[in-house]
């Protein structure tokens, strides 16, 4: 990607910005966090080893679909792209829709980087998109995940006990939400 300064991001926040996922960023390292069990311990893709091939037919399935919206986390320092963040799957007729995220470079956990990708996607579903509602969902332990939503408005509206085996245990699943009306009344 150039830096041309006159190129407009998709969605722009402070330190980074989010953009199509490409198939040009099916590279080692994206490779390198699906395989990664650090990287993929709350992702329900840890039980199906990712080829890059694999990797690649992922990415260009998301390609221009309507009710998912499969964006890059780039940093606006270098253009470096550490993660992914999703809307979806949406429901048009009700307003609401998923997100997830998974930020794979490990350099780059705890520094904020989740919170402000998850805010700026909030803030384009609600001010561009019209949703009425969005929803997360976290394994119990990923105490970051939860953290990093709660941040930006979303509130625990429930929680699926032992939904989830880790590591030979039933855990539970954390529900997070967050309605057009509460955010506005949040900022």
């Amino acid at each position: 990607m150039s830096n041309d300064k006159s190129y407009k991001y998709f969605i722009e926040g402070e330190r980074v910005y989010l953009r199509e996922v490409r198939i040009s960023d099916v590279n080692e390292n994206y490779y390198k966090w699906m395989n990664d069990s650090e990287v993929y311990q709350y992702l329900e893709t840890r039980y199906t080893p990712r080829s890059i091939e694999n990797i690649i037919k992922y990415v260009e399935s998301m390609d221009g679909k309507s009710d998912e919206i499969f964006l890059a986390i780039c940093l606006k320092e270098n253009n470096k792209h550490i993660g992914n963040i999703k809307l979806g799957p949406i429901n048009w007729i009700h307003k609401f829709g998923d997100i997830s995220l998974l930020i794979g470079e490990k350099d780059y956990w705890g520094k904020g980087i989740a919170y402000e990708a998850i805010k700026i996607l909030t803030e384009f579903s609600f001010n561009t998109l019209n949703m009425h509602k969005l929803k997360a969902g976290c394994y119990a332990d990923n105490i970051g995940s939860a953290k990093a939503f709660e941040k930006v408005g979303f509130e625990r509206e429930g929680i699926f006990k032992k939904q989830w085996m880790v590591n030979g245990k039933y855990q539970d699943e954390i529900i997070l939400s967050l309605c057009y009306e509460d955010w506005v009344n949040k900022k």
